[in-house]
This record gives structure tokens, sequence and C-alpha cells, in this order.
């Protein structure tokens, strides 16, 4: 059983957690400092800037570094519902992949305002669409985000990933075609 500091510290964090904002420009460590005191959770900035970069190591989170004092937010279509649905085993670090796909015109351009990784390439097709290059984490909540686009993306490489979004593909089409 974990000790009560620990289950305190734990407490924190996920209360740090549903504290930040789901957009930029964030929050600071001073106001989320100030937001946790006001729920019970008396701590140091200092305190409040280690959790973050725990949690960021963690979860999908984005720090805006671009001006002073730096805001903390969750990145661009990830949320605490997803930190809700975690499986105990999903709090490892995720196993980093090049993921390779086909986007639509639409898509690429909502890319371009919110990249997917630092790398993320697109090269557009003459065709129309664009090819996507981006190193992201291998987690569930990247396949709920390429299912959530699934008719404006096609899932090029690795392969493994493009078996499994055709697989959730198919289940989900036998699902509503034998639905009544």
């Amino acid at each position: 059983m974990p000790s009560n500091s620990t289950r305190h510290t734990i407490a924190r964090q996920w209360q740090l957690l549903k504290l930040l904002p789901d957009r930029h420009p964030g929050m600071s460590s001073t106001q989320l400092q100030a937001a946790l005191a006001k729920v019970g959770y008396k701590t140091s900035k200092r305190t409040v800037e280690r959790d973050l970069n725990e949690l960021a190591s963690l979860f999908h989170l984005r720090c805006n570094n671009k001006g002073m004092p730096y805001g903390w937010y969750w990145q661009p279509g990830r949320s605490l519902g997803e930190a809700q649905q975690l499986q105990p085993d999903a709090l490892c670090p995720a196993r980093q992949i090049v993921l390779r796909a086909w986007v639509d015109d639409a898509l690429a351009r909502r890319l371009e305002d919110q990249p997917l990784s630092d790398d993320m390439r697109l090269a557009p097709l003459g065709n129309g669409g664009a090819t996507l290059d981006a190193t992201v984490d291998d987690s569930r909540a990247l396949m709920g985000w390429l299912l959530s686009q699934a008719g404006s993306i096609r899932v090029q490489a690795p392969e493994a990933l493009r078996t499994a979004v055709i697989e959730q593909l198919r289940q989900s089409l036998a699902l509503h075609d034998g639905g009544h």
C-alpha cells in the first residue's frame, strides 16, 4: 500500500491534470499553484513545476515556452478524459513510432496549425492531399485520433498500426451493418 505522502502526491498531480486548460497559451505554474491551493493542495511553485515536468513525460501536455511565464496545457486533441480511461499498464511511457500516412487537404491544413510532433513533415502531393511523416507515441490516444480522422487519413506505416486501424474500422462497420 502506498504511503500517505505518495497518495497525497498522486492526488495533487491528478488535480493538477484536471486544472490544465485544453488550449494555448495555457496556465503558468504560479496560476496552477494558486488554483491547487484553492482546492486544498498548498505547495511550492517549484513542486508544481516538477510535477508538470513529470506529468508531461506520461501525458500529452505542452509547455508554451515562447514567452514568460511559461504556460502549460493539454496537447491539441488530447484531454483529461483520455487520461481517465488509462489502463494501469498505460502509465509506462509509450513507444515512439514514425507514422507515415496520406492525409487529405483539409486535415493537412489543420495539422499545419496543430502539428502532431516537433519533427512532423507534410509533403503536398500533385493529385491532392499530402504525405504525413511524424514521430508519435504508439498509444491508445493515437489510435483514437486516427479513427476520429478515418475519412481524411490513410495510414501507410508502420504496417502493424495500419493493420490495427483497418481491423478497428472493420469491427465498427460490422457493428453498424448488423445493428437495428
